[in-house]
């Protein structure tokens, strides 16, 4: 067999292939979480270079229906196949005799007429695989089935790793219209557990969106649940990129009934007015993992003179845990208006930092580093904003707590406590 023909050609065609990167970035988007639906984060940059890519759970419903978001890429992977000299059976086994993807065997492959009975007792693949079988006698074959199984096993094995901030913006095609951060009001959208549909399309949430639900029977996220149902009449902005958005008769969902247990927080800004005069910096940290949330209040005036405060709550991981050389953070911005005791804007953003610069903006050791704890990031990368007149001072507490990642949700708790 010609060398340049072979399995591994193959799947370094694949690979390289921009639409192998689409596909990727398209299902960690997608984000269906291990752990009954719940964001285990425990360290930053997970969903960059350290997401696991379940793709086996295409297959569950309906194995057989190439997902609309990866049939340019299995078109194009097949017509590599029918270019090359692969082993048939050398890609069956590379896709199948694999403790994390025999499933997709399992579904995908039809049993031969005369092993239907067998099939039905205990699955043929078990047998195919441990007693290093041919798949070819036991299994009606199927070759752009066989490769859409590959471009799901290469999309599981061989993830990509997103440089940062800066590399999404580049490959990002924004829907029009959108403000200058990048956001587009939605306000008219369908909102659903992965995503939304607005105008036809179906977009997936921003890969740094939390989709983790507040109840076991929420059919959409808990951010948007608190907004949906905790403020009026509000303006809400999200980010829409058409590289993960799909008709909406092409759709699909991952989601399955999970539960996640959120607390409520009671927060009281009643003095504030006295309390701050000026800039105010407040770090909570956790003495276990030296994790630390900071939160900076700033004192403004608005076009029409009125008094607000800037609230800023950001999460620092503990530089130990920081495994690259950047560092991303979740960001929390709101204005609060202290003569009605409301926010009239929130939004979400995700800071960069290098990794030398978060260090010592973790330190707080300005007088020695120049670099304060309250420095932004060197990439500031909006995700969602939401602006009303009614936006309560509990309703703000649930929206950060929803927000931060897991380590960060108690000790922003405890700052109040």
């Amino acid at each position: 067999m010609d060398d340049n023909r072979d399995l591994s050609h193959l799947v370094d065609r694949i690979v390289s292939s921009d639409l192998f990167r689409d596909a990727n970035y398209y299902f960690r988007s997608m984000k269906k979480q291990p752990h009954g639906g719940v964001a285990r984060i425990f360290h930053p940059n997970v969903y960059l270079k350290y997401y696991t890519a379940d793709t086996f759970r295409l297959f569950t419903h309906e194995p057989y229906n190439i997902p609309y978001f990866l049939t340019a890429l299995v078109e194009e992977a097949y017509h590599e196949y029918l270019m090359s000299e692969v082993d048939i059976e050398e890609l069956c086994c590379l896709c199948f005799d694999d403790d994390n993807f025999w499933y997709v065997g399992f579904r995908l492959l039809k049993p031969k007429q005369e092993f239907e009975e067998i099939n039905k007792t205990a699955p043929l693949i078990w047998s195919v695989i441990s007693s290093k079988l041919r798949f070819q006698d036991y299994f009606e074959l199927d070759n752009k089935l066989l490769i859409y199984a590959l471009v799901c096993y290469l999309i599981k094995s061989k993830m990509i790793e997103i440089k940062g901030i800066e590399e999404i913006r580049s490959y990002e095609v924004l829907r029009n219209p959108h403000n200058k951060y990048g956001l587009s009001l939605v306000n008219d959208a369908k909102f659903l557990r992965q995503g939304f549909i607005l105008d036809n399309r179906y977009y997936l949430y921003n890969i740094f969106f939390d989709t983790t639900i507040g109840a076991a029977i929420d059919d959409v996220p808990y951010t948007i649940k608190i907004i949906n149902t905790e403020i009026s009449k509000a303006d809400l902005y999200f980010r829409c990129d058409e590289k993960v958005a799909v008709p909406v008769d092409k759709m699909i969902s991952t989601a399955t009934m999970d539960f996640q247990k959120y607390r409520g927080i009671t927060v009281d800004f009643g003095d504030i007015e006295k309390l701050i005069n000026k800039k105010e910096i407040i770090v909570h940290y956790d003495p276990k993992f030296l994790d630390k949330v900071v939160m900076i209040i700033k004192p403004d005036r608005d076009p029409d003179g009125r008094n607000f405060y800037h609230i800023e709550v950001e999460e620092l991981w503990n530089p130990e845990k920081v495994k690259d050389n950047f560092v991303l953070t979740n960001y929390v911005h709101a204005k609060y208006y202290p003569d009605k005791r409301i926010f009239n804007h929130i939004d979400f953003s995700v800071n960069q930092y290098p990794t030398a610069i978060f260090e010592e903006k973790y330190r707080d050791a300005v007088t020695d580093t120049d670099i304060p704890i309250d420095k932004y990031g060197d990439e500031h990368y909006k995700i969602w904003c939401v602006e009303s007149e009614t936006i309560e001072i509990s309703t703000w507490s649930k929206l950060v707590y929803a927000t931060l990642d897991e380590p960060f949700r108690e000790l922003f708790i405890e700052m109040f406590y």
